[in-house]
C-alpha cells in the first residue's frame, strides 16, 4: 500500500512540475507580448499627436481654399475659366486630403483602444499565472516535504492546523519575496531597459552623452546584482547549504549590522554541529524573524544573539536592550504582532519551546529550542 501512494505521490509531483513548467512559460510569453504591446502603444501614441497636428493644420489649410473658392465663385467675372477651375482642384485637393488624414486618426485611435484592452489581458492572465505560480509550488512543497506522510499519523484536527500552519507560512514567505522582487530588481530592470533605449538612440546622435549613459547603467546593474545576491540570500543562504547554521547566521547578522547600525555579538555554547537541513532552516529563519523584529520594535543599539549546543536540543537566544513591551497583549493581537506569533508557530511545528519575556524599558528576551536531531559530525 505504501508502494502504491509513493508511487501516486511520484506521479502526482512529475504532473505538478510539467503544469508548472507550462505555466511558467505561459506567464514569460505574456510578458514579452506585454513588452511588445507596451512598445507598439507608446509609438502609436505619438503618432497619434502627430496625425492630430496634420488634422489640425490641414483643417486650416482646407479652410483657406474653401474660403478662396467661394471668393472666386463671388468675381467670376475677374477670374478666368483656368484660375478658377485651379481654385475648385485646390479646394477639392485638401478636402481630400483632410478627409483621409482623418481617417487615418480614427484608425490609429481604434489600434490605441484595442492595444490598451489587449494590456489589459495580458496583465490579467500574467496575474493569474502569477497565482498559480504560487499555488502549483506550494502543492509541490507539501508533497516533496514528506508533508503528507506526517499528516498521515495524525487525527484530523492536527492535520487541519499543521496544514494550515504550513500554508500560512509558506504564503507569508512567498508574499514576502515576491514584494521584494517587485519593489526592488524588477522596477530597476524595466528602468534598466527603457535606459538601454535611451542609449542606442544616443549612440548615434551624441555618443559621449550615451558613453556616460552606459556607465551609469553599468553602475546600476551591480547595484541591482546586489539587491538579488541578498535576496537569494535571504530564501535560502548558500552558506547554510555548504557551512551550516553559524556561518549562515553570522554573514546574516554582519548584513544586518550594517543595514541597521545596530551592534550584533553572536555566541555559541556547546559542541558546535550540524543539524538536519530542515533543522537549520528553520532555525535560520526564526533567528531571521526575531532579528527583524528588533529592527522593526526594539529601538535598541545592541543584540545578543547565542547558540547553544546540547545533546538533544539546540537553543537559540536573541537579547535586545530596548523599550520592551507587555507581552501577554502583543501574543493575544496576532495581527499587529504576526513575526512573534509566527515564531511560535514554527517552533511548534517542530515540537520545540518558544518563550518571550520583556520588560519596558530594559528590553527584550526571546529564547527558542528545537529538536537537534543532528547529522552527526561537528563543523570545521
Amino acid at each position: 500500500m505504501s508502494d502504491q501512494l509513493g508511487e501516486i505521490l511520484k506521479n502526482t509531483l512529475k504532473a505538478i512540475e510539467s503544469g508548472k513548467e507550462e505555466i511558467f512559460f505561459i506567464a514569460e510569453t505574456s510578458r514579452t507580448e506585454t513588452h511588445r504591446l507596451v512598445n507598439e502603444l507608446s509609438q502609436l501614441k505619438s503618432d497619434i499627436q502627430e496625425i492630430i497636428l496634420q488634422v489640425d493644420f490641414q483643417e486650416k489649410v482646407e479652410r483657406r481654399m474653401r474660403q478662396n473658392l467661394m471668393e472666386v465663385n463671388r468675381a467670376y467675372q475677374e477670374h478666368t475659366q483656368e484660375e478658377m477651375m485651379k481654385t475648385y482642384a485646390e479646394a477639392k485637393d485638401a478636402q481630400v486630403k483632410l478627409q483621409l488624414l482623418q481617417q487615418k486618426e480614427i484608425q490609429l485611435r481604434k489600434r490605441r483602444d484595442d492595444l490598451e484592452r489587449s494590456l489589459t489581458q495580458m496583465e490579467v492572465t500574467i496575474e493569474r499565472a502569477q497565482n498559480l505560480m504560487t499555488q502549483v509550488s506550494m502543492a509541490i512543497s507539501l508533497l516533496q516535504g514528506g508533508v503528507v506522510e506526517a499528516l498521515q499519523t495524525q487525527n484530523h484536527e492536527q492535520r487541519l492546523e499543521m496544514g494550515l500552519r504550513v500554508i500560512k507560512a509558506q504564503e507569508e514567505e512567498r508574499r514576502r519575496v515576491a514584494r521584494e522582487i517587485h519593489d526592488g530588481p524588477a522596477q530597476t530592470l524595466a528602468n534598466i531597459v527603457l535606459r538601454l533605449e535611451i542609449a542606442e538612440k544616443l549612440l548615434e546622435l551624441d555618443p559621449s552623452r550615451a558613453k556616460s549613459e552606459l556607465q551609469d547603467l553599468k553602475n546600476l546593474v551591480r547595484a541591482n546584482l546586489q539587491d538579488i545576491r541578498r535576496i537569494i540570500f535571504d530564501l535560502r543562504p548558500m552558506a547554510l547549504d555548504d557551512l551550516g547554521i553559524v556561518p549562515a547566521i553570522s554573514k546574516y547578522l554582519d548584513n544586518f549590522q550594517d543595514n541597521y547600525g545596530i551592534n550584533c555579538d553572536l555566541h555559541i555554547e556547546g559542541r558546535e554541529r550540524r543539524l538536519l537541513p530542515a533543522m537549520e532552516v528553520a532555525l535560520f529563519r526564526l533567528v531571521q524573524e526575531g532579528m527583524t523584529n528588533v529592527a522593526k520594535h526594539a529601538q535598541t543599539a545592541k543584540v545578543e544573539i547565542c547558540l547553544t549546543y546540547k545533546d538533544e536540543w539546540t537553543i537559540a537566544t536573541i537579547r535586545d536592550y530596548g523599550k520592551g513591551f507587555e507581552v501577554n497583549t502583543a501574543m493575544n493581537s496576532p495581527g499587529e504582532h504576526f513575526g512573534l506569533v509566527g515564531m511560535r508557530e514554527r517552533v511548534e511545528m517542530f515540537s520545540g519551546y518558544f518563550s518571550i519575556q520583556s520588560t519596558m524599558g530594559k528590553g527584550t528576551t526571546i529564547e527558542l529550542s528545537i529538536p537537534s536531531n543532528q547529522e552527526g559530525g561537528t563543523t570545521t
